[in-house]
């Protein structure tokens, strides 16, 4: 949660505000040089000095009348000319009060829980050790009981104590007692291990899913999907997936965004919400060689070194045009709740060839206004009608799964 101090004219500021983002923001901070100066304090700088309504409605005019100030403020900001405002004096004037009133939102510490802190959740297998140990004990000192008990029945009987005998030998000896029941037992612990072994073999290179934990690797810049992607509009920016990842829909990778991409936005944001955020964007002005106190660029670059997230075999052919721009597929489907939950882009699918398969066998495609689906709903039921009887099962739901349109051939994802 973020908390903004509150100003004195709540009306005029927010009219201010609105202005301001509306006419302003895309060159000017209330607090902060951006391409023009910070506004905040702008009124009182120019307090004496010229007429900053007419500043305002059109500088270019307002430089020709000589105005000391205003070529000065001209030259300062590398002679950027501001473009004309079509807004009124009261407009300019709740612009200023709210630059002069702005405070950057702060995080507010959530109060703890009720009872204090949150207990941890301790994990089920110390228990299980503790289980175990005491069953240990517990066997132990009933064996030496019994073997106590053996013995004074043996010296009544005149004969000589039981030989000592160790682990394996015990269990052996208790083995060979009771046959049937050692019988069942080992052939169930290892049909566990065998199904344990089965399963862990499977999950070799698997690195997404429910059953393992997701690859999430450090990347050079932590890129926050979630604030960047995120539907939220009071607290996510709601960029569109492939803003970024522009080749999803046109080729077969969806491609890593070049830092110009990043730039866009940057070159005008170069603060964070937190100061962590800012940082990393200072890792995005080093890669491109980019000045923010003198919003120019340096020629001094260094490539930005991304770590791959998801990599398929090489002998898996995959196309993400093929899956967002005909199958019509959300980003989540496949990436997870990227834009909800991920602050750092982690495998959310196992990406296994099962898990491929059972999405084909599932998925429909979108039909409607399809002139190709249209042909072959028509080829079908023309199929049908001269007694190709093993198209029929494509036509009993009157619905074409992927699987049924050839999604489960093997050249189509290994040709």
């Amino acid at each position: 949660m973020w908390s903004v101090a509150q100003p004195a004219d709540q009306a005029q500021f927010d009219k201010g505000e609105k202005v301001f983002k509306q006419n302003c923001a895309s060159c000017h901070k209330p607090d902060k040089k951006m391409t023009g100066p910070a506004l905040k304090g702008a009124t009182e700088r120019w307090d004496g000095k010229g007429d900053i309504h007419a500043w305002v409605h059109n500088s270019q005019a307002y430089l020709k009348t000589g105005n000391e100030y205003a070529n000065k403020l001209f030259e300062e900001n590398n002679k950027t000319v501001m473009t004309p405002q079509a807004i009124s004096d009261e407009e300019i004037d709740a612009v200023l009060y709210y630059a002069d009133n702005y405070a950057p939102p702060v995080a507010e510490t959530p109060p703890p829980p009720p009872g204090g802190a949150a207990p941890e959740e301790t994990p089920a297998w110390p228990w299980f050790l503790v289980l175990g140990l005491l069953f240990v004990v517990v066997w132990m000192s009933l064996n030496g009981v019994r073997k106590g008990l053996t013995n004074a029945v043996r010296e009544q009987k005149g004969l000589e104590p039981a030989p000592d005998l160790n682990v394996w030998q015990s269990f052996k000896a208790w083995a060979w007692n009771n046959k049937v029941f050692a019988s069942v037992l080992g052939l169930l612990i290892s049909t566990v291990l065998l199904v344990m072994l089965w399963n862990w073999a499977f999950r070799i290179g698997v690195y997404g899913g429910d059953t393992v934990e997701h690859y999430r690797p450090e990347q050079p810049i932590a890129f926050n999907h979630t604030l960047h992607a995120g539907k939220a509009a009071d607290k996510n920016l709601q960029i569109n997936c492939q803003y970024c990842h522009s080749g999803a829909e046109k080729s077969k990778h969806a491609g890593i965004p070049s830092p110009n991409v990043c730039m866009n936005c940057h070159k005008a944001v170069a603060e964070g919400r937190t100061p962590e955020g800012t940082k990393e964007i200072a890792k995005i002005y080093a890669a491109v060689g980019w000045d923010p106190d003198k919003q120019q660029f340096t020629g001094e670059e260094h490539p930005i070194h991304w770590i791959k997230v998801h990599n398929l075999p090489d002998h898996v052919f995959f196309s993400h045009a093929q899956h967002v721009a005909v199958g019509k597929l959300e980003c989540q489907e496949c990436h997870g709740p990227i834009d909800s939950k991920m602050t750092v882009a982690e495998q959310w699918a196992p990406l296994t060839m099962g898990w491929c398969i059972d999405c084909h066998n599932q998925k429909e495609p979108k039909m409607a206004g399809n002139g190709y689906y249209d042909e072959i709903m028509a080829r079908l039921k023309a199929s049908d009608k001269l007694g190709h009887r093993d198209l029929k099962q494509f036509l009993e739901d009157e619905k074409i799964t992927v699987r049924e349109l050839g999604g489960w051939e093997c050249a189509k994802c290994h040709y």
